[in-house]
């Protein structure tokens, strides 16, 4: 229903695995590859998607914390 493309990165995949150097990965099915390889057998898992950082909150004064 609601199909969208998703980035092709080996890292999202379920067969894929990142390793240290961050810029390869360890394939179930072909080994060792780059993450950027384009494979029909992609699959993407939302769950290892890192998302991104939360904004730093705004900055507070002294007054903010006073209780009257």
């Amino acid at each position: 229903m609601f199909k969208k493309k998703h980035d092709v990165d080996c890292a999202y995949c379920k067969f894929g695995y990142i390793l240290s150097n961050n810029s390869d990965c360890l394939c179930d099915k072909y080994g060792v590859i780059q993450r950027k390889n384009k494979c029909s057998k992609f699959i993407y898992e939302p769950l290892k998607r890192i998302p991104s950082p939360p904004k730093d909150p705004d900055i507070f004064t002294e007054n903010d914390f006073e209780i009257e």
